[in-house]
């Protein structure tokens, strides 16, 4: 099988004996089956099934083998590379030792290699090439970015008198001497000018710029008519000429002969026969059926990694054994639980949804998101103590004892809107109809408000503040304020110079991501600003309280990592780790996280197809559990000391156990979030070992990814247009939790994980010993 082309060529061959005095391109050779000798400037390679190696430009190589084989070569032109990228040559390109350990790399490079081959077999014809070029893109960037190596030595080692920077231009010179090159271009890479490089090119090497260019290609064309019997238009596209008469024309002036009478004195002279192509009984094609029963066989891709990646592996040793880890074990926030309003606890679904989540998330407290005098359970005569046991206090009864049946703290909103009469009303009813245990769990937050007038706003505060300090004394009073941005701003300053701010227990704000962002201009260092955003606005409010020489708890009522409002934005994209990290981090700064129970009460869905981002909502329809859910539920799990801490790596050590959590965390641009083939360019590689292991181990993994255990890809793929039944939801809620494995080991010194994390994924791996 051959298919060529003016770029590019694909060959799969049974090889015997072939040779190759010259590679003008680039050429990727992949033994698909059987064994080969393949000799590269004199350097002999034993090859294998399944290995692969690359010729660079000019280097003479052959091909010798004692069996049938199945060899795949792609030779890639000199000149269209240089065209998609003019320095190509100034590197060479190398496979490494693939016996020394596993290479994700080489494992893309036969992935890509495999898909070429299938649509060179197929060879559909108005679209082969359009297909072959989208293969081959992709192996030059992956050979760009995984197999480059400094370029081999060349006779420029000899000019000692040389200067750097003609040293430079000389090499950029060898690389692209193929194409169109000019002294604008050079002078522009080397930020110098064109007058000036001329000067000093003409001083060191002793021929002008074109001089030195024209005499390089007639020197490989010389090269060329001497050892292949290439035709004379071949050699003068090949070397660069722009015709060829003009290559015809400079060398009868350089070599006083033409191309053709140089061609015969040099082989006749040398003794040399005309070169031959090789003959059928050296290289033999191979049966079409053979290649597709080679391409239906399984791809033996260990992380599975794609061409494009941009991150680098992460490769780790941990020695467990000189490892100090940190005196304080890891620490976890109380969540604090939101409903919109007062009156939602009697509802049935609230409850059993809240008695359901407390048993695998503890739940330190329920905050009543609106003010809760305004609810419908305080109708008229409420305040009426003859009508206690009737009415809406029956139900503040019933919801109030069962928070305090569960042990739940109970967080209530007021502001400048709440009547202070009402209040006492209230404070003092409730002092008489409930029991101490009841209203001991009981805490309240003051909503600050930036339109009212200082006198009204410390007015309400002290007001409010002593009947509730009055009637409930050890009741928490705390101030609500949404911070901006920026630590310390101007709109800040009234309330952290206010006595208020003094007075109060706690301090409860929201953080949203979005407010760094501005969808209209999409600055990318702002964008990744947005990552670590609630842990670094919550560091900044802390630093203006200290500025302040005021120490208060925080309380995060409401935080989100998005960074987008519609569904076709990031309301879509898989955020485990983004939402990892976040936790890990949040956890040393703040007194409690606050999340909302469902999207349903928190009211997500806005219209134009709108998304609410300003909190995080744990469950979805049906009770699903949303990422957020899953994601506390493996921080929950985490426990131990500290050992190791960074941004993809957390080891903790519990007793003898050890915790392994791999988190890829990224930032997406919003408007490319839901593209498949730009979030897959951030998967991340690992290999971590860790030494100091032995005996019999459990060994737990837990992974959490887009294709493992998220919610939305599950609802996408099972919508229909009648709307999922009650099994459906079941399924979904069934497949919607991260993926559980679990393996017993023998260790001896070590163990070690070799795994590939799609963007945002994350993979807690929980290392046991067994007696």
């Amino acid at each position: 099988m051959d298919q060529s082309g003016n770029e590019f060529l694909v060959t799969v061959q049974d090889i015997r004996h072939f040779a190759q005095e010259d590679t003008h391109g680039l050429t990727l050779v992949w033994l698909l089956e059987g064994n080969v000798v393949l000799e590269v400037d004199d350097q002999p390679l034993a090859l294998t099934a399944n290995h692969l190696a690359i010729v660079n430009r000019h280097q003479h190589w052959r091909v010798s083998a004692q069996a049938p084989n199945v060899m795949l070569q792609v030779t890639l032109s000199a000149p269209w590379l240089t065209r998609l990228y003019s320095d190509f040559f100034a590197h060479d390109y190398h496979i490494p030792n693939e016996n020394s350990g596993v290479w994700p790399q080489c494992d893309a490079l036969r992935h890509l290699l495999r898909q070429l081959l299938a649509v060179t077999l197929i060879h559909h014809q108005s679209r082969y090439r359009l297909e072959a070029h989208r293969w081959l893109g992709e192996i030059l960037l992956l050979l760009t970015s995984s197999f480059q190596q400094p370029a081999r030595p060349s006779q420029r080692a000899a000019n000692p008198g040389w200067s750097k920077r003609i040293t430079q231009v000389v090499e950029r010179i060898n690389a692209s001497y193929a194409r169109r090159i000019t002294l604008a271009e050079i002078a522009e890479a080397e930020f110098v000018s064109e007058a000036w490089l001329s000067r000093l090119f003409r001083k060191e090497v002793g021929v002008s710029f074109m001089q030195y260019i024209t005499g390089l290609r007639l020197e490989k064309a010389a090269e060329a008519l001497r050892s292949t019997n290439k035709p004379l238009h071949q050699i003068a596209l090949e070397q660069g000429f722009a015709s060829t008469r003009m290559m015809s024309d400079l060398f009868r002036r350089h070599h006083q002969m033409t191309p053709g009478e140089f061609r015969k004195l040099r082989q006749s002279a040398a003794g040399v026969p005309r070169p031959r192509l090789p003959i059928s009984d050296n290289v033999t094609p191979v049966a079409v059926d053979k290649l597709f029963c080679l391409l239906n066989e399984p791809e033996t891709r260990g992380w599975e990694p794609s061409s494009l990646v941009l991150s680098h592996q992460q490769e780790r040793v941990i020695d467990l054994q000189s490892l100090t880890p940190r005196t304080a074990p890891l620490r976890h926030t109380r969540i604090i639980i939101t409903v919109r309003e007062l009156d939602d606890l009697l509802r049935e679904d609230v409850r059993r949804e809240l008695e359901a989540l407390h048993e695998q998330i503890p739940v330190y407290g329920i905050d009543i998101a609106e003010p809760f005098l305004s609810s419908r359970l305080f109708t008229s005569g409420w305040d009426d103590p003859l009508t206690a046991g009737y009415a809406c206090w029956y139900n503040l009864h019933q919801l109030f004892t069962w928070l305090a049946r569960k042990c739940w703290h109970v967080l209530l909103h007021t502001g400048l809107t709440t009547r202070c009469d009402l209040l006492e009303r209230f404070l003092q009813q409730s002092v008489n109809h409930f029991p101490q245990d009841v209203i001991a769990g009981w805490q309240f937050v003051w909503h600050w408000s930036s339109q009212a007038t200082t006198e009204t706003r410390e007015t309400a505060w002290q007001t409010q503040r002593s009947l509730v300090k009055t009637f409930l004394p050890q009741a928490k009073f705390g101030l609500w304020h949404r911070f901006t941005a920026n630590s310390r701003p101007q709109s800040d300053e009234a309330v952290l110079g206010s006595p208020i701010i003094a007075q109060a227990d706690f301090i409860a704000c929201p953080a949203d991501a979005n407010e760094l962002l501005d969808l209209a201009q999409l600055d990318p260092a702002r964008l990744a600003s947005t990552e670590n955003y609630p842990v670094q606005k919550i560091r900044q409010i802390q630093t203006a309280l200290r500025q302040k020489q005021l120490t208060l708890p925080i309380w995060l009522l409401s935080w989100n990592t998005l960074t987008g409002n519609t569904r076709a934005t990031n309301g879509w994209f898989f955020r485990g780790a983004l939402l990892m990290q976040n936790l890990l981090g949040l956890a040393d700064h703040v007194w409690l996280a606050g999340f909302w129970l469902n999207s349903g009460l928190q009211g997500e869905s806005r219209a134009n197809d709108k998304l609410d981002t300003s909190s995080l909502a744990l469950q979805y329809n049906h009770g699903l559990p949303r990422p957020i859910f899953w994601v506390l539920w493996l921080w929950l799990r985490l426990r131990g000391e500290v050992v190791v801490n960074d941004k993809e790596v957390l080891l903790l050590r519990h007793q003898r156990s050890y915790q392994l959590l791999l988190r890829n965390t990224v930032v997406f641009n919003p408007g490319l979030s839901s593209e498949e083939t730009f979030i897959q360019r951030f998967r991340q590689q690992y290999r971590i070992q860790l030494l100091g292991l032995r005996g019999k181990w459990r060994v737990k993994c837990h992974l959490y990814d887009q294709h493992n255990g998220a919610l939305f890809p599950l609802l996408e793929a099972n919508l229909c247009e009648s709307g999922p039944d009650e099994e459906v939801w079941q399924w979904v809620r069934h497949k919607a939790r991260p993926t559980l494995s679990v393996r017993d080991e023998q260790l001896q010194d070590s163990w070690q994980t070799t795994d590939s994390l799609e963007s945002n994924a994350l993979l807690l791996v929980e290392l046991t010993p067994l007696n």
